[in-house]
């Protein structure tokens, strides 16, 4: 990986911010995770950077998962994780821009004598705008790059959660990013070692937004016990929104003595996303969103394997039902797509997407069956997921299915995580 690459994209990202400074409202599409929204960690917002100036707080972040991967096809071979993630903070406003998180992440798996993983996390984040916000050290990774699926499995949430590094995030009316440079392994200078890292931008463009708005009423209703007066606007919205993103994931180094190659994988997607929402401040509110994406994939070394490239058509459903002033409600969403894949592979992927290629032959452990699968893959793909929020307390529900049109076989994912987080001002 070049460095002259890495400069080039921080600095066109930090640019496009400059020149799409808009207010900090999100636009409708381009809020929108591919994963559950409670497992997605958001940055301090100006306010809180404001409310917590000179202030010190605890944060206390624990999760509880169960995750079974049950694959019928010869990408990768299927396992079950139980466990659960504690992960305490201790956060302090330099300023009224600026923030200093201190803590670690511990993860254990149910069945493992020993904590499974256990990283401290250092992070200062920085907000000179409403609409930019810097981090380094620990950064907001994971789901928090709402990628879906074919990019970013979503089991990595559980095994490869936490990311070191540098990130940009822009939040703007008309176009959100987020760009950032994931360091995984460090390579100490005259070792025969191989460092690797992953770097990536991430973008959505609101293109065209249509609100038509009706006559805003308050309504009052009891809810858990006292009456509750809240405002809605009974709105609809039509929109089309473009995202985008890059990824290149390095690995490599300097010394080449040992049996392995240096290589860069990319992955790029360009896209686009129809999407009609009812009640978007209105309890119940429904969504419709049509997601036409094009993926594809190369190697730095055309040698060792040629490109790639998939089309994956999805349409899903959300319905929300939230009292936002006292933070309870839950969610439900459901989604269909049709997956075609050619020679297509992303290094953070899921296997489920992967199509045979020489580069998963050789360098994926999981995939010890890839010359009897084809190259192309057509699959037919399912989700559903629920979410309910008591007070403080999260708990999710997701179900994936993928068949294989070719193969006639199914590949079946189903995830269950309870999520408590609470700050605690200390002085």
């Amino acid at each position: 990986m070049k460095p002259r690459l890495l400069i080039l994209v921080l600095t066109l990202s930090t640019a496009f911010a400059a020149a799409a400074q808009q207010s900090s409202l999100l636009g409708f599409g381009n809020s929108e995770p591919h994963s559950l929204r409670m497992l997605v960690d958001q940055p301090p917002t100006s306010r809180d950077l404001i409310a917590g100036c000179r202030h010190l707080a605890l944060d206390i972040d624990a999760v509880g998962f169960f995750y079974d991967a049950e694959y019928a096809t010869s990408m990768a071979k299927g396992y079950t994780v139980a466990g659960f993630r504690l992960s305490p903070t201790l956060a302090y406003g330099i300023n009224e821009r600026a923030q200093l998180r201190i803590g670690f992440n511990a993860t254990a798996f149910a069945g493992l004598d020993s904590l499974y993983r256990l990283r401290p996390t250092l992070s200062l984040v920085y907000a000179p705008t409403k609409w930019l916000t810097l981090v380094t050290g620990t950064i907001y990774g994971s789901h928090s790059h709402r990628l879906d699926a074919p990019v970013y499995d979503p089991s990595r949430w559980i095994f490869n959660y936490q990311e070191d590094g540098l990130q940009i995030l822009t939040k703007t009316k008309i176009w959100n990013s987020d760009t950032w440079l994931d360091w995984q392994h460090y390579l100490t200078p005259w070792t025969p070692d191989q460092e690797r890292f992953t770097m990536g931008t991430n973008h959505t463009i609101s293109l065209l937004r249509f609100v038509k708005s009706d006559s805003s009423h308050s309504f009052a209703k009891p809810i858990a016990g006292p009456c509750i007066i809240e405002r809605y606007t009974k709105d609809r919205i039509w929109a089309v929104d473009i995202p985008a993103h890059f990824i290149a994931s390095h690995r490599g180094g300097e010394i080449k003595t040992i049996d392995t190659n240096t290589v860069t994988t990319f992955n790029e997607k360009i896209g686009l996303w129809l999407s009609f929402m009812r009640g978007r401040n209105m309890r119940p509110s429904r969504s419709w969103t049509l997601d036409l994406p094009v993926y594809f994939y190369h190697l730095e070394d055309n040698t060792l394997d040629h490109g790639g490239k998939a089309f994956y058509p999805t349409l899903s459903f959300d319905y929300r039902n939230y009292a936002h002033s006292l933070g309870i409600g839950w969610s439900a969403r459901a989604a269909v797509g049709y997956w075609h894949g050619d020679h297509y592979f992303s290094a953070h992927g899921s296997p489920a997407f992967w199509s045979a290629n020489a580069y998963s032959a050789q360098h994926i452990p999981q995939s010890t069956s890839l010359a009897r699968t084809s190259d192309i893959r057509n699959l037919l793909t399912f989700s559903a997921a629920y979410e309910h929020e008591f007070e403080g307390l999260n708990l999710g529900l997701q179900a994936d299915i993928c068949f294989d049109l070719d193969l006639r076989k199914t590949d079946l994912f189903v995830g269950f995580y309870m999520r408590f987080k609470e700050r605690f001002l200390l002085f």
